[in-house]
């Protein structure tokens, strides 16, 4: 408990120096600060949103890909619910 009390203690000394340290050694005004990260995040969601699009073409292609391939009484079969493609997300390899 006392080395949990300790471990504790200097996380949060050591979280309050370098909050002290940043703002100390800021290149630039905060507001200036929040306004450029605002900018790159909502880039990188663009970015994001146009992969996720590109994601969604590819798949698309790959279903229609499969479809032909298999014979058509496995339609059926094959119907997937968003929520179970929602669950293997997690499960597929990214860059």
């Amino acid at each position: 408990m006392r080395m949990v009390w300790r471990l504790t203690t200097a996380a949060v000394v050591a979280f309050a120096g370098g909050l002290a340290l940043g703002l100390l050694m800021a290149p630039r005004p905060g507001r200036e600060l929040r306004q450029e990260l605002a900018s790159k995040a909502r880039a990188r969601l663009q970015g994001l949103e146009q992969q996720l699009r590109q994601l969604e073409s590819h798949l698309r292609q790959v279903e229609a890909r499969l479809r032909a391939l298999l014979p058509e009484d496995t339609e059926t079969a094959l119907q997937l619910k968003d929520q179970d493609v929602a669950q293997e997300l997690p499960r597929m390899p990214h860059r």
